[in-house]
């Protein structure tokens, strides 16, 4: 699946990240680490860290407890980048498996489905 989830990838996700204004603005106030990775695997998973609705890390490895983990099947990563999948039906029928607060999910759906969106312009 090209180079999805290196931190080559990572890097360009963070740069379009913050040049996204509509999921900045949108996730004004929110910071976390949030792991994205693969479901039954031991495979690299990627962290970003945000802070104030951006990206201000990433890395290889978690430095402390992701607030929220996302991770899937290489098929279901595959769908959510072209479109498919939207991250709302991801969620919602545990396509993605989401760990951390729902409610915060809840509240940011919308930079949540954006950010998931942007998976596939990277």
């Amino acid at each position: 699946m090209d180079d999805f989830l290196t931190m080559a990838w990572a890097e360009r996700y963070r740069a379009a990240w913050n040049a996204d204004v509509k999921l900045t603005e949108g996730l004004r106030g929110f910071s976390a680490l949030i792991e994205y990775g693969w479901a039954d695997s031991a495979g690299p998973s990627v962290f970003l860290r945000v802070q104030d609705g951006r990206v201000v890390d990433i890395a290889n490895s978690a430095v402390g407890e992701p607030d929220f983990v996302m991770k899937a099947s290489a098929e279901n990563w595959r769908r959510m980048r072209d479109g498919t999948l939207s991250g709302r039906a991801a969620l919602l029928t545990k396509k993605l498996q989401f760990k951390g607060s729902m409610i915060t999910a809840m509240k940011y759906m919308g930079p949540f489905e954006r950010s998931i969106e942007l998976l596939g312009r990277v």
